[in-house]
């Protein structure tokens, strides 16, 4: 437990390195509604739209030590505009872009890059698969800080409560 908290002391110690993961914490956050987007075909994800539940599990690990998982549940009213939105992946993403995109019906890959201004550097790559009324994935980044390189894992699970 020591060693966990002196791995937190050393995050808290370096808030360009907490903004960038933020930044990629919402980018995450956002990936629910980013996985809904549909491409330039006209194959359309399967998703069924209404009220759906996410939870995340990240694990971070730096310097050769793991703090513990951290769970996060989110719930959002997911319309069939969503399902449909072209532009959605293209909004601003702040120091984020994004590198690589592929959408189907069945799923979707993607990869992230986030650059801070104090030159720290940041990549994610996801995937997510499309069930309908659930959806799963992962997310894995990695980010260069001050003192070291930093991993972020995270699952992804959604389901469909029901209508909104």
């Amino acid at each position: 437990m020591k060693e966990i908290s002196a791995v937190s002391t050393q995050c808290s110690e370096i808030p360009a390195a907490r903004r960038l993961a933020a930044t990629m914490a919402a980018a995450l956050l956002a990936s629910g509604l980013l996985a809904l987007s549909a491409t330039s075909s006209a194959e359309t994800p399967n998703v069924q739209p209404g009220e759906w539940e996410y939870t995340n599990v990240t694990r971070i690990s730096t310097g050769g030590q793991t703090m513990p998982s951290q769970r996060d549940s989110h719930r959002e009213c997911v319309t069939q505009e969503d399902i449909t939105n072209k532009e959605l992946f293209s909004e601003d993403m702040g120091e984020c872009e994004i590198t690589d995109k592929t959408i189907s019906r069945s799923g979707m890959r993607y990869s992230m890059r986030c650059t801070a201004e104090e030159g720290m550097h940041s990549t994610m790559d996801a995937s997510m698969k499309f069930m309908g009324n659930r959806v799963e994935g992962t997310v894995d980044g990695k980010m260069m800080t001050p003192m070291g390189e930093m991993t972020v894992q995270t699952t992804v699970e959604g389901k469909r409560l029901g209508d909104c």
